[in-house]
């Protein structure tokens, strides 16, 4: 703009830009507010169920009504003017991942706390790195089975939402998903470390992937070339839930307490990266043992040191 344009039109400038920000904070608003509501009906549903839902009384919003009801009642688990649990469940899934999605790539998302407006729902956990930039949102994905998996969905403040790449350019092998090595089911922690190869982040998440199955995680990783890349993994899976791994982010310290059991047999100290676990006879019953050891952060990785 040239500085000596007439005042009055600096002002009518100046007006404009106030008014696309608020448009912009509305349109942010509407989303968190629509996901809240998703995120109410969501948690209603259960897995396993026969019940159908009226379309009218589902939840769902008017236009994805309209869709059903135009192009998918002959489908199974539709009709007309009801869906299947099961189906519901699907759509509401649906419309929250694509939400999220929307949320995160919004230019108001960095200057709000999400935590505040979506995080007090118990089918929706929102973990955040303390540095403010690495983000997992891991969805209750409701299967019904004794597998309690999760929908995970990361973000990283510093890759463009916009240069993500397609599925269809990733089935090609035109591109690679900077966030492939996060599949699983998301995280209830992320701490930053600062080194001399950047920064780093400490991840830990557990899933419940049997009725008597506790599995504990933790992973180091870092971002570069436009990509995040493992530099440590470990697991422990365990019938007792109370044990298993637990890390300090004071001392950098990976704690790792248990006592062995028909899913974990030994004490196995080595990273499970460099695929050192030992064969389990299943023909030998084994020796119950306390397993207690370090894994200790080196200023590059993590070293086992007791």
């Amino acid at each position: 703009m040239i500085i000596n344009k007439k005042i009055i039109f600096i002002f009518t400038f100046c007006t404009l830009i106030n008014f696309g920000y608020g448009q912009s904070l509305k349109s942010f608003n509407k989303l968190v507010s629509e996901t809240k509501e998703y995120l109410i009906q969501y948690s209603k549903l259960r897995p396993n169920s026969d019940k159908n839902y009226s379309l009218q009384n589902s939840g769902l919003p008017k236009v994805k009504i309209k869709d059903i009801k135009t192009n998918l009642y002959y489908d199974d688990g539709y009709s007309k003017d009801s869906i299947s649990e099961f189906n519901l469940i699907i759509e509401f899934q649906t419309l929250i991942i694509e939400n999220i999605k929307q949320i995160i790539s919004h230019d108001k998302f960095n200057k709000t706390n999400i935590k505040e407006f979506i995080s007090d729902y118990s089918s929706l956990l929102i973990t955040i790195s303390d540095d403010k930039k690495l983000y997992n949102f891991s969805l209750d994905k409701k299967t019904g089975g004794s597998y309690q998996s999760r929908i995970s969905i990361m973000h990283y403040t510093e890759i463009n939402q916009d240069s993500l790449p397609t599925k269809e350019e990733i089935e090609k092998g035109i591109k690679t998903n900077p966030y492939t090595i996060f599949d699983g089911d998301g995280f209830n922690k992320i701490y930053s470390i600062k080194t001399k190869e950047g920064t780093k982040y400490v991840l830990i998440g557990n899933v419940q992937n049997c009725s008597t199955c506790f599995d504990t995680y933790i992973l180091l990783v870092k971002f570069k070339n436009g990509i995040f890349e493992q530099d440590f993994y470990y697991n422990v899976n365990l019938r007792n839930v109370e044990e298993g791994l637990n890390y300090n982010p004071e001392t950098k310290i990976i704690s790792v307490d248990y006592t062995t059991d028909d899913l974990t047999t030994d004490c196995y100290c080595i990273n499970y990266a460099n695929n050192n676990k030992e064969q389990y006879n299943y023909n030998v019953k084994p020796k119950q043992k306390k397993c207690h050891y370090n894994f200790v952060f080196n200023g590059l990785n993590f070293e086992l040191t007791k």
